[in-house]
């Protein structure tokens, strides 16, 4: 019987008990004089139908005993012979024998020793009401009328009458009568609750006459029985399946839902468990915003939920779970088909989809914060909401924001240059565009100078319209490769040492360098570019930009740079700072180049010295100089050894991710980030300046670093 029947045949039970019992007695003072009454069928109906109508607990047995011995405290005197003094022995065994297994169980019954299973299952039956109250009412019945009168005989068929509509088959009978027949009788009506998977989602057998047709992502409204608020539900069907020949549907209710329609009631009767179809539902974006529901194995890093909705997602994707009242937010990373079997060879198709922790979003400073739990299983997963515009300061730089969102991610320039920032990605992922971008944010600090490595020949031009230089005239640079030339041809001529001609020209060359960095420093120029000659690393080059390095890290240390922040680009990395095994040249001469640039990233913070490390591949880079940069953003990435590597600064988890980004999109993640967890983003569309000929720039260039060092380039006393 539902809770409503049991109710009516409690209300039927005690008039109909009330009746016989003045018909007995002739009068109604039994009914609070009387121990057949008062202690024994009025506590077997209450308990039998409102307690305990299914099953009796270890507790409940307890409970019943208690109330047993107190009932047998009414039995006068006269009357308490040696059934009397059975009954109560047997309510002191139940509730000693009870209460000293409630104190030694602390598994499911199944699991216990046989002892302790034994002595419940024996209790349990001796101490239900339907066993205990009975003999309490017969042996009541007896000692107040006597076997053989009518009186006896009356109370006897009564209580016949009432064990025999309380069994469970009759029962059912029962309920059908006093029940309406929803599946015919309401038309909006679906089908019945048949189980639960969760506190907030609900599985339902549909009726197979029903007149409603039915669609996923219909709302209904239900009353579920097992509620003692009787609270009315909105909920939404999430799926539907096939399931011995028979439709069920799957039903997810939540707070959002019943906000939907203002917390208002559809229906004004509702039977328990029957499901019935909202027809008009009020203009909502829910439906734009669900996702899904958290599904088994999530954990505090990553949770993974059933795909369940009319939004299109992608990698990437910004998503929201309130966990204890606080809305989280987790990053999709991954996405994975599964078969779900249902029973014997029912199956069903499901997209699992991951998604990462970013953590609660702190709206004053703009940043990610981690979060310390799991949400429940079932839990709605909802696109992330907007946030207010950020307001950043001056030293801040939003490089872009979480795909299909507004969440910004926010850069600290100042971090960034002088705790070194590596860009990697492969061509034509928008690596360089950034790059080129993320510079001209940092020369909008006057006193920061930009020195651009660079053997391409893009960034005279991609700079055109802030007029940069080289940071070496091209006349100086020719001559300084040929002496580099000649001191190569010394040495080799005097079996690899130095003499007084090759160190002579050496100081010649360093003292050319010299002049040339501190002309572009005491300039007016923010950037200048130091141009290679050739692709490949011969030992000319790698003697020249060794040399350049080691310059200008001399002046960070003597010089203070002038008074300027310098940030050092390095274009192309590899053939700058190249791995030991694809350097091209001997370790002896390759070597003192990565030691002079290591020493600049290891030491560079500390003299306004900081590095820009652009490369396609961190294989062929050196693992010196990229470990030293406290920030990385890598666009799209194919081989393994660079996953592996940005594995270390990522996560397992988001490194994956790298083979799969779109054009213009990154991860970052690095101490110069607000928010200090990994996170994949999306580059603005950036516009550059349109290209002037080469020869112009060259010319420009010329002119310009010609007339800036013009009064510096005959004596440099202080350089030794």
């Amino acid at each position: 019987m539902n809770r409503r029947t049991r109710l009516i045949f409690l209300a039927l039970s005690l008039l109909l008990l009330v009746i016989v019992g003045r018909y007995v007695s002739g009068n109604f003072e039994f009914l609070l004089k009387e121990f057949w009454f008062t202690s024994g069928f009025l506590l077997l109906i209450l308990l039998s139908l409102i307690d305990q109508p299914h099953f009796s607990k270890d507790s409940s047995i307890f409970i019943n005993a208690v109330t047993a011995g107190i009932s047998l405290l009414l039995v006068n005197e006269e009357n308490r012979n040696w059934i009397f003094w059975l009954f109560l022995g047997v309510t002191f065994y139940l509730a000693i024998s009870s209460y000293i297994i409630l104190w030694l169980r602390n598994k499911p019954l199944n699991q216990e020793n046989k002892w302790l299973q034994f002595f419940s299952r024996i209790n349990r039956e001796i101490g239900k009401p339907q066993t205990l109250f009975s003999a309490f009412f017969l042996w009541g019945a007896i000692n107040k009328f006597g076997v053989n009168s009518n009186q006896f005989n009356a109370l006897l068929l009564y209580w016949v009458l009432f064990m025999i509509f309380n069994l469970p088959s009759i029962s059912k009978i029962l309920n059908g009568l006093f029940e309406k027949n929803i599946e015919k009788k309401q038309e909006f009506a679906l089908g019945m609750i048949f189980g639960v998977q969760s506190k907030n989602t609900f599985l339902v057998k549909l009726f197979p006459e029903r007149k409603e047709s039915i669609k996923l992502f219909d709302f209904v409204e239900f009353v579920y029985s097992i509620d003692e608020k009787r609270k009315i539900r909105k909920g939404m069907i999430l799926d539907s399946y096939l399931l011995n020949e028979q439709q069920w549907i799957k039903v997810l209710t939540t707070k959002e839902i019943n906000e939907i329609f203002e917390n208002r009631n559809i229906y004004s009767e509702h039977s328990d468990d029957l499901i019935y179809l909202i027809k008009d539902v009020p203009e909502t974006e829910y439906l734009d915003k669900f996702i899904g529901i958290i599904t088994e194995n999530s954990t505090i890093a990553k949770i993974r939920f059933i795909y369940n909705s009319k939004t299109e997602i992608s990698e990437g994707q910004l998503l929201e779970v309130n966990i204890q009242g606080i809305k989280v937010l987790y990053q999709i990373i991954e996405g994975v088909t599964k078969i779900e079997t249902l029973e014997q060879k029912n199956q069903t198709g499901l997209i699992i989809g991951e998604a990462i922790q970013l953590g609660t979003w702190n709206n004053e400073k703009f940043q990610f914060e981690q979060f310390g739990w799991v949400p429940s299983i079932n839990t709605p997963v909802y696109i992330a909401s907007k946030i207010d515009e950020p307001k950043i300061k001056d030293n801040e730089y939003i490089i872009g924001k979480i795909p299909n969102t507004n969440y910004p991610i926010i850069i600290n320039k100042d971090t960034a240059l002088s705790h070194h920032l590596a860009v990697i990605g492969v061509t034509g992922t928008g690596k360089s565009i950034f790059s080129r971008n993320l510079i001209r944010q940092y020369l909008k600090d006057e006193n920061t100078k930009v020195i651009c490595i660079d053997f391409t020949g893009e960034y005279l031009n991609k700079f055109s319209d802030i007029n940069p230089v080289k940071t070496i005239n091209e006349e100086t640079a020719k001559g300084l490769f040929k002496k580099i030339d000649d001191i190569e041809t010394i040495i080799g001529n005097n079996f690899n040492r130095d003499n007084d001609e090759s160190k002579k020209l050496k100081e010649e060359v360093s003292k050319s360098i010299y002049q040339e960095i501190k002309t572009f420093l005491n300039g007016n120029n923010s950037i200048s570019i130091f141009e290679l000659p050739e692709v490949a690393n011969t030992s000319g080059v790698l003697t020249y930009t060794k040399t350049f390095f080691r310059i200008l890290f001399h002046i960070a240390k003597t010089e203070k740079n002038f008074g300027k922040r310098i940030c050092i680009v390095l274009e192309e990395a590899h053939t700058v700072i190249p791995e030991w095994n694809f350097s091209g040249v001997s370790d002896k001469i390759s070597q003192p180049l990565l030691n002079s640039i290591a020493q600049i990233a290891l030491q560079g913070r500390k003299y306004n010295v900081g590095l820009l490390v652009i490369a396609q591949r961190t294989a062929n880079v050196s693992k010196t100089i990229l470990t030293q940069c406290n920030t990385v953003i890598s666009f799209q990435e194919f081989d393994k050894t660079s996953s592996d590597f940005l594995a270390n600064y990522f996560g397992q988890e988001i490194s994956k991710v790298l083979p799969n980004l779109k054009f213009k999109q990154a991860i970052a993640a690095g101490k110069a980030l607000k928010s200090s967890v990994p996170m994949i983003f999306e580059v603005p569309e950036i516009k550059e300046p349109e290209d002037k000929p080469k020869e112009d720039n060259n010319e420009r260039s010329t002119k310009a670093i010609s007339k800036a060092g013009e009064n510096d380039r005959i004596e440099n006393n202080k350089y030794k």
